[in-house]
């Protein structure tokens, strides 16, 4: 299940004016792309032993406990988080122009 780092309001505090189906599709896209950078970044700052330890709670735990061992293991993880989503907000403020665009001719 991917979080919701990016919201629709957000969108609208970047003048990004989209339908409410075309919202839901950008933010989906927007948020899975989030999630796969804080991914990335997460692996790479894990060992090999940690990753496994990860994983073997991805598949067995709940998201407390998961978010438990994050907590535990990347110090830094918040900032990771806070980080990513700058990025991509960054991102999509460049793009906001052309986003309009394409909806309008849409």
């Amino acid at each position: 299940m991917t979080d919701e780092y990016v919201t629709k309001q957000m969108l609208i505090d970047f003048g990004i004016e989209v339908s409410d189906e075309d919202a839901e599709s950008l933010l989906t896209h927007l948020n899975e792309k989030i999630e796969e950078m804080i991914g990335a970044e997460l692996t790479e700052a894990l060992t090999d032993t940690e990753l496994d330890e990860l994983m073997a709670i991805q598949e067995n735990g709940t998201d407390d406990e998961i978010g438990d061992w994050i907590a535990s293991h990347v110090l830094d993880y918040e900032q990771i988080v806070s980080d990513n989503i700058d990025i991509a907000i960054d991102e999509l403020a460049d793009k906001a122009y052309s986003i309009n665009q394409a909806v309008a001719f849409a």
